[in-house]
């Protein structure tokens, strides 16, 4: 099984929010491989852009401003993956919270939060105002 075990907001050095939906999903291409766009489902309410990977293990939802800028990120895994996540997080990030981690770019405050669901979890990235 695949485990993608880096938070898709910080890919390999790459941080996601704040850019262009060109330029997310350009670096999507380059550092993301195992994940795929999904152009068969368009939200018509919000901007965003979906990736999913071949096992439907996971979904990752960039969201956008009107302007194209990266606004957050939700990224949504199978439960099997929560351990590796976690233990990701933990080894990352400074822990805030039983379920919330913070860091700083570019002297910027963002926050990661891990939201359990019925059949998933769910790991939210935004800036933290």
């Amino acid at each position: 099984m695949l485990v993608c075990l880096t938070i898709p907001v910080q890919v390999s050095g790459q941080h996601f929010i704040g850019r262009h939906k060109t330029e997310v999903r350009e670096l999507m291409e380059r550092k993301m491989k195992q994940l795929y766009e999904d152009d068969h489902s368009v939200n018509t309410v919000f901007n965003t852009v979906k990736y999913i990977d071949r096992l439907g293990d996971q979904t990752l939802l960039f969201v956008f401003s009107e302007q194209d800028t990266c606004l957050y990120s939700k990224w949504m895994c199978d439960y099997s993956m929560l351990n590796a996540v976690m233990a990701n997080l933990n080894g990352k990030y400074s822990q805030s919270a039983e379920d919330t981690w913070s860091y700083v770019h570019d002297q910027e405050p963002y926050i990661i939060t891990l939201t359990a669901g019925d059949w998933y979890f769910t790991i939210t990235t935004k800036k933290d105002h």
